[in-house]
């Protein structure tokens, strides 16, 4: 199977689609006798974009380009900031919302700014305190939503 673009593209969006179907299975409503619920709508989606991700897998196309796994140094931030990312998403319940947060903000601060001199550790770890705490200060004092405490 020749990987291209179209065929890449193809697989993400039929494996989102999935996923969101999946995820439709844990939405809790109140049943109702003759009423889908608001699973419904998700459901038809979801499977449009399995169809239609399928079958931009399998669609052979004229002139398609062949995909190249060339990291450029834009590429390899683009990455690495999308795995830290995930590891935040993954670690917000787990270990909280001050710890992740104040972490996730560091990092990337420190990962994406050209100089990695000690001035700029420092800088990033000030702004991902000042970053954190405002923003838990907003969400969990003034507008009181609840945030994940996790290991604090």
């Amino acid at each position: 199977m020749n990987l291209t673009q179209e065929r890449v593209m193809g697989m993400v969006i039929a494996g989102l689609g999935l996923l969101m179907f999946l995820n439709t299975f844990t939405m809790s409503f109140m049943m109702l006798a003759d009423d889908p619920g608001p699973r419904l709508l998700p459901r038809v989606v979801s499977i449009a974009l399995i169809l239609c991700g399928i079958g931009l897998a399998f669609y052979k196309s004229e002139g398609a380009k062949q995909l190249t796994f060339k990291l450029n140094e834009n590429s390899k931030r683009m990455v690495i900031s999308f795995i830290a990312l995930l590891a935040y998403a993954l670690l917000f319940n787990v270990i909280g919302y001050i710890i992740s947060t104040f972490v996730f903000l560091s990092f990337l601060t420190w990962y994406l700014t050209k100089e990695k001199d000690k001035a700029t550790i420092w800088k990033s770890l000030i702004n991902g305190f000042v970053v954190t705490v405002i923003i838990y200060v907003v969400f969990s004092q003034l507008l009181n939503v609840i945030l994940p405490a996790g290991l604090l």
